[in-house]
């Protein structure tokens, strides 16, 4: 027989669980977390039995961590622990589960508080952080001890603290995408190199699902054929990109990429036009590649970007019968879009609120009527 109990209630916060739904890429996380339980749980049986070498036989057996239900209030994910049992009662070896489960939850309020968090797991099986919440982004966490006066949200942060606390671990794995060019390719060692916009070189395995888009991308690469890589990376305790575990998407950028346009900015130093022109924030180019993203019409055509002295940057549209431009003040988050249309001289100007979706549809509503879109 098994018995089963309403174990754990961890909260998903962020934009992407607002609508009380799990994408389905988070869900391996929780498999990682299940083994996770059993190693810790198998290490404080071992320290409670000194004179014990092992677990005992089948301590682990038929134990499962099993999602039952999603709650509302963000996401909440309703977890039962199934064990094996004996009558009406759970096995004996219930109990380590049970501290084990306390001693991960005060792991990462250890961590979100600066304190040591080995005291609660030991370091060799922290490792184990580095495959729970590495799909997290910027904004998400997941809340293990929601009800409780306890810190226990695993964030991007949080997991970094967890994982670079052991001495074996120098990388921690996040899900990333990058830009960049291919300029080499190695068939035979199925190797082959992206460089960033910034001139780092990252090496990655060149898998059969992805050859043919990356050897495209190769042999284009005089032309400047840029790719966008989505994938599983390794980041030193910098924040720098080492190498890829796995690249899951790649397809090939259009050549007026916004956000590849806008890297390159962020390379720009003060003086660089003719000893005068602003340096530009990377987090305000980072802002507005986001919201262009996010908002510009996809059927609509992509236009060319400058950066100004001042610190901005000047859109135009190229097309035979209008002048089209948005000039974008990044402090302001503002935009200033002119069109003039040669045969009849009639002349549009708007002043546009960037975070504003309303004056998004506005924009794309103007370009969409002169595009024919």
């Amino acid at each position: 027989m098994s018995y089963s109990t309403e174990f754990l209630k961890p909260r998903m916060t962020g934009k992407r669980f607002d609508d009380h739904t799990i994408p389905l890429e988070l869900l391996e996380d929780f498999a990682a977390l299940e083994e996770l339980f059993i190693e810790v749980a198998k290490w404080i049986y071992l320290e409670e039995n000194p004179d014990r070498k092992r677990v005992p036989r089948g301590f682990n057996n038929k134990v499962e961590l099993k999602l039952s239900s999603i709650e509302e209030g963000s996401t909440i994910l309703n977890f039962l622990l199934v064990t094996a049992s004996f009558g009406l009662f759970p096995d004996d070896n219930y109990q380590y589960f049970e501290k084990a489960k306390d001693n991960i939850i005060k792991s990462i309020d250890a961590a979100n508080n600066g304190k040591e968090v080995t005291q609660y797991i030991p370091e060799n099986l922290l490792a184990y952080f580095n495959r729970i919440g590495k799909r997290l982004r910027d904004d998400e966490a997941i809340d293990f001890s929601p009800d409780s006066a306890l810190q226990a949200k695993l964030n991007k942060t949080t997991r970094k603290k967890l994982v670079l606390a052991s001495s074996n671990i120098s990388e921690v794995t996040l899900e990333t995408t990058i830009r960049g060019t291919i300029p080499e390719a190695d068939k035979s060692k199925r190797t082959f190199t992206i460089m960033t916009n910034n001139g780092q070189r990252i090496t990655a395995k060149l898998l059969g699902v992805h050859a043919a888009t990356i050897l495209e991308a190769f042999n284009n690469y005089e032309s400047q054929t840029r790719v966008l890589i989505s994938g599983l990376g390794h980041f030193d305790k910098h924040d720098k990109l080492v190498s890829f575990e796995s690249i899951e998407h790649i397809s090939i950028l259009d050549p007026l990429d916004v956000p590849s346009r806008l890297e390159e900015f962020s390379n720009l130093e003060a003086g660089w036009f003719n000893g005068e022109g602003v340096g530009m924030k990377k987090e305000d180019l980072t802002w507005f590649a986001e919201i262009f993203e996010n908002n510009y019409n996809p059927v609509l055509p992509l236009p060319y970007l400058y950066p100004t002295p001042l610190g901005g940057i000047q859109a135009e549209w190229s097309f035979e019968s209008h002048d089209i431009s948005l000039t974008i003040d990044l402090a302001h988050k503002s935009g200033f879009y002119q069109s003039l249309d040669h045969n009849t001289d009639n002349a549009i100007e708007h002043t546009l609120n960037l975070v504003s979706d309303a004056d998004w549809k506005l924009l794309n509503k103007n370009l969409a009527d002169i595009f024919k879109v």
